[in-house]
């Protein structure tokens, strides 16, 4: 079984499991914060991941850093693949565990990409709108690019609304580059 495969395999029964203990977004957030402290932290990662460390050890870190965070299913996950020397898997496995649980859910996943953090109000605002132009629950994913300078992106069902201001700083460009250059005036 490849990795992809036992990732899936991983993430499909998280699923079934979080959907009976009806705990489908407190799990997903748990893997989320499981992720991040694993990246963010070379010590904790080194420590699960060390073949040295008895598994005992290793899941007593695992109840000492997430029991109060990380929803059971997400944690239960979480040590299974430290258990097995796995733990490299847990990304995939929290992407094809987000990708299950909007397909199951029948929604649609909206990338927004801003220069500036979203606020509160205007990202339920935002899914609002999107809801009902789709007629469909969203998934608001937000991520900020500055290079982006102002306005907004989304991306969603493929299709991509650019309203950025780079995106219009550049057409302006390319509208000025195609025309005449020499401060001709009219009538002459």
């Amino acid at each position: 079984m490849s990795s992809s495969d036992a990732a899936r395999t991983h993430a499909r029964a998280l699923f079934d499991l979080a959907v009976l203990s009806d705990s489908v977004d407190a799990t997903d957030e748990g893997l989320e914060t499981a992720l991040s402290a694993v990246r963010g932290h070379a010590g904790l990662r080194d420590t699960l991941s060390e073949p040295t460390v008895p598994e005992e050890k290793k899941r007593e870190i695992l109840r000492e850093v997430f029991a109060e965070e990380v929803a059971a299913e997400a944690l239960s996950t979480v040590t299974l693949l430290v258990d097995t020397g796995k733990l490299e898997l847990l990304e995939d496995v929290k992407r094809h565990y987000r990708e299950i649980s909007e397909r199951e859910r029948g929604m649609v996943v909206a990338d927004v990409t801003t220069a500036v953090e979203l606020g509160e109000r205007l990202r339920e605002s935002l899914s609002r709108r999107l809801e009902s132009a789709l007629g469909r629950p969203v998934t608001l994913r937000a991520r900020v690019d500055p290079s982006i300078v102002g306005g907004i992106v989304i991306n969603v069902a493929g299709r991509v609304l650019d309203g950025s201001v780079a995106l219009q700083l550049g057409e302006a460009r390319a509208a000025l580059a195609r025309t005449e250059s020499g401060g001709g005036t009219q009538g002459d």
